[in-house]
């Protein structure tokens, strides 16, 4: 992916200039900058306005995704621990609920979002088993009552932000963004290739290397364009050290 955005951009700008100088520049003189440099800034400017909004963009989206799966991962703490003001034999259950749900989505569900961007059954199976264990809960006192009620809106906000993680596993940036960022990296660089400068080596040295920043931007608008897949993915670690917390809570620490 690198050598695509990056190694085809360099290649682009390279060929470019030696094939567009050795038929155009003969017949331009220095001048002629004056005329195609304020063009070329122009174009220049806004392109780079675009793409610096893509990445800001890009990379916003895919902070937010970190941060909801470590508040989904981190809301099954206090669930658990208000199992323990439960009926015991209903706090019992729960706990085994969420334990499972965390090992299911660590083991299971991330491998399949990243394949797919889809859930996996057993996971959702053990978040809909938590809300029915719920809906049976006939707390003896007032205090029991409080901590039901407590446990019920933590567990949707876990709810809300496992939906929000499904969601942000399968969206990506339109086809329209991506051609406009492609496109405009085209012209841009394609304006270079008509300029006015004695040295060869020296165009396509700087034509390359503003090809070079340019194709580094795209390769970094596409590591983070979907959250979980690729060399910068998220990790299941806060799901998977969850395990280690509830041992930690059983043991009354």
């Amino acid at each position: 992916m690198a050598l695509g955005c990056i190694g085809g951009a360099v290649l682009y700008a390279v060929v470019g200039v030696l094939v567009t100088r050795k038929y155009i520049h003969p017949r331009i003189a220095e001048g002629h900058n004056d005329v195609l440099a304020p063009l070329f800034l122009t174009a220049g400017v806004i392109y780079a306005v675009l793409l610096g909004f893509m990445v800001v963009t890009v990379w916003g989206s895919y902070n937010d995704a970190h941060a909801n799966v470590a508040d989904e991962a981190a809301t099954l703490v206090p669930l658990y621990r208000e199992t323990f003001e439960m009926v015991p034999a209903e706090g019992a259950q729960m706990r085994k609920l969420l334990r499972g749900y965390a090992e299911a989505v660590a083991a299971e569900e991330w491998p399949s979002i990243r394949d797919t961007g889809h859930t996996v059954a057993k996971a959702r199976t053990f978040s809909g088993d938590m809300l029915r264990l719920v809906g049976k809960f006939n707390p003896p006192t007032k205090i029991k009552e409080i901590i039901s009620t407590q446990f019920l809106q933590t567990y949707s906000q876990m709810l809300l932000d496992r939906n929000r993680r499904v969601f942000q596993a399968s969206e990506s940036l339109s086809w329209i963004m991506w051609l406009g960022v492609i496109g405009g990296a085209v012209i841009v660089i394609g304006m270079s290739f008509v300029l006015f400068m004695e040295s060869r080596t020296l165009h396509v040295l700087l034509a390359a290397v503003m090809a070079a920043l340019i194709g580094t931007s795209i390769f970094t608008m596409v590591l983070l364009n979907r959250p979980f897949v690729g060399p910068l993915a998220i990790d299941p670690g806060p799901f998977e050290s969850r395990g280690i917390v509830f041992d930690e809570i059983d043991q009354g620490q």
